[in-house]
């Protein structure tokens, strides 16, 4: 399944009732449900408790009601969004800043760089998708070389080599 296809997959679940959130916690009832069993005094019935728990968040992960992921997975993710305009998804980071803060750019070698005409180009970036030329550009682009995409303003992107810059957008 493409990465994008699994964030909003992954960003649909969590509505799901398995993930429904705590208001106090903001955490899903199987995790609050496991959690509340470390104050159950009583032995027995704590392990009961974590026995049934453990089983719901088994059940809920098998479903695929509910997706754990590490940080090197977030970070994965992200970078494979770079480029899509996405709505804030709270696994992401708290704040705006915290989800703006750790790519604001992407870099490389280019790869699978074919002509789609009037001076335009398409190309593949590793771990971050399909790109194109938004504008006819002297930059000979190709296999292999170096490049830097950076956040634009307004919601653009450059792509930089050799100090030179051209607008461009992720396809795909």
């Amino acid at each position: 399944m493409p990465k994008l296809t699994q964030a909003f997959l992954l960003a649909a679940l969590c509505a799901s009732p398995a993930f429904a959130a705590d208001s106090d916690t903001n955490r899903p009832k199987v995790y609050t449900d496991i959690v509340a069993c470390r104050a159950v005094a009583d032995a027995a019935v704590r392990l009961a408790c974590f026995d049934a728990a453990t089983k719901a968040l088994e059940d809920a992960t098998d479903n695929r009601q509910i997706v754990m992921l590490d940080q090197d997975d977030v970070r994965k993710t992200k970078k494979s969004l770079f480029g899509f305009s996405l709505p804030k998804i709270p696994f992401f980071g708290e704040s705006d800043a915290e989800q703006e803060a750790e790519f604001k750019q992407v870099e490389g070698d280019l790869a699978g760089v074919k002509s789609i005409g009037a001076g335009k180009y398409q190309f593949t970036v590793k771990d971050a998708g399909v790109w194109q030329t938004t504008e006819a550009t002297p930059l000979l682009l190709k296999d292999g070389k170096a490049f830097v995409i950076k956040r634009g303003s307004l919601g653009s992107f450059m792509l930089v080599m050799n100090g030179r810059g051209i607008r461009v957008k992720r396809v795909s």
